[in-house]
């Protein structure tokens, strides 16, 4: 069973975008592989910006400072 895991900041994406990531993950996944769509599970991780390092400090400290 082949798993995709995306992380990404927590709101980057609607519940209707994490949904069309979900069937075009899936679908490029199956014609890639050649697999069927059962066999593969998407994962959306969900990060806080306090969570997320860039450049040595937080998004969330980005953000402040932007």
């Amino acid at each position: 069973m082949p798993v995709i895991t995306i992380t990404m900041g927590k709101g980057q994406a609607s519940k209707e975008q994490k949904k069309q990531i979900i069937e075009q993950f899936t679908t490029q996944a199956v014609e890639i592989t050649r697999l069927p769509a059962q066999a593969f599970t998407i994962l959306i991780n969900e990060l806080n910006a306090d969570a997320i390092g860039v450049g040595g400090i937080t998004l969330e400290e980005k953000y402040a400072t932007s």
